[in-house]
């Protein structure tokens, strides 16, 4: 078994969301450093820091959020994903319903999951397939 935590990062500008999160992502791994961003610049300006930070296991994505929304992180995190030499999974976590946006996470290689909120046991069975 691996000594190093895995880290997830969380990024979503409903704390709300952080808290339960977090407390769920605790119940099923002991091992897991989940770090938060409320916005999503904080997270690519982390993900593209010199010297590289280790990098997550996971990215959970939301999809509606103010100035840069989950689209945008995507189309941003593509221009460097190949710099960071490892491709992670991102899961996007939002309470659209709307089955244009379904249609689009099927056309967007970077996503392995769409979830709806609220997060119940099931949902969370999904994020921990990426972990």
């Amino acid at each position: 078994m691996e000594d190093i935590n895995k880290i997830v990062y969380v990024v979503d500008d409903d704390e709300i969301f952080h808290f339960i999160i977090k407390k769920m992502l605790g119940q099923q791994d002991d091992n897991l450093v989940v770090t938060s961003f409320l916005c999503a610049e904080e997270a690519l300006e982390q993900l593209s820091s010199v010297p590289q930070p280790p990098l997550p296991s996971l990215i959970i994505l939301d999809m509606n959020m103010d100035r840069m929304n989950g689209w945008d992180f995507i189309e941003a995190y593509r221009g460097m994903k190949h710099s960071l030499n490892y491709n992670i999974p991102i899961i996007m976590c939002s309470s659209s319903v709307d089955v244009r946006d379904l249609q689009k996470v099927e056309h967007t290689p970077e996503l392995m999951a769409y979830i709806t909120k609220p997060l119940d046991k099931m949902k969370m069975k999904v994020i921990e397939e990426y972990l």
